[in-house]
């Protein structure tokens, strides 16, 4: 029995429904719950996914096409043999992005609070961030209290780190995209705290609370 759709269009509409990246073990997950895919004729299905990300991923061992170009579909979130991918051209919506119980703490208006989060989380542009600062200092850590998740955690925090979009939702423009330098990376403790005020705290700010607070100790 042949399978309905290419291998490669099921698994990039099945990255699409988890938010544009995901592991593997994600990815099968969504694949099997979509049930679309003839997975009797293709028990090792998993192999399939591994390798046609692989084929089309300037990132992956087996790609031979022009870096950037139209068959370079996928990329590794989290670097090689993490397992972690998205896709490259996915731009995350008001529609597809959730609003989770940490989010609403943001207290934001509910569309105000989603076009903030669509840019929050778009996660090629906090891969690139994450790249730029770890050529310049080595490591990643928060840019506010210095904290480093691999020095605390070890091999289950390496590389990890959230990003934050420093300009306000109100103070964009229409179709202004997400840039690099407009994001600083932090811990989960600093984000929340970032947005703990209103109008929201720049870096510099936050930095000025915690060394105040530690110098009335």
């Amino acid at each position: 029995m042949a399978q309905p759709r290419p291998w490669l269009d099921e698994i990039i509409d099945a990255l699409k429904e988890l938010g544009g990246h995901g592991t593997l073990h994600d990815l099968s997950e969504k694949i099997l719950e979509r049930d679309i895919m003839n997975f009797e004729e293709n028990p090792l299905f998993r192999a399939r996914i591994r390798g046609a990300i692989y084929n089309h991923s300037s990132d992956g061992t087996f790609f031979k096409g022009e870096a950037g170009g139209s068959k370079d579909i996928f990329y590794s979130v989290a670097g090689i043999g993490k397992g972690h991918w998205g896709l490259r051209n996915y731009e995350p919506t008001e529609d597809t992005v959730d609003i989770t119980e940490d989010d609403m703490g943001f207290e934001e208006g509910k569309k105000k609070l989603k076009q903030h989060i669509v840019r929050e989380r778009n996660p090629q542009v906090i891969k690139l961030a994450k790249e730029r600062f770890k050529e310049k200092h080595g490591r990643l850590y928060c840019e506010v209290c210095t904290f480093d998740f691999f020095e605390r955690y070890g091999e289950i925090g390496e590389d990890f780190i959230e990003g934050h979009h420093t300009i306000p939702v109100s103070e964009l423009e229409e179709g202004q995209k997400t840039r690099v330098e407009d994001i600083a990376l932090v811990c989960s403790n600093c984000h929340k705290m970032l947005h703990r005020r209103r109008p929201w705290l720049s870096k510099d700010e936050l930095k000025k609370l915690i060394n105040n607070k530690q110098t009335n100790y």
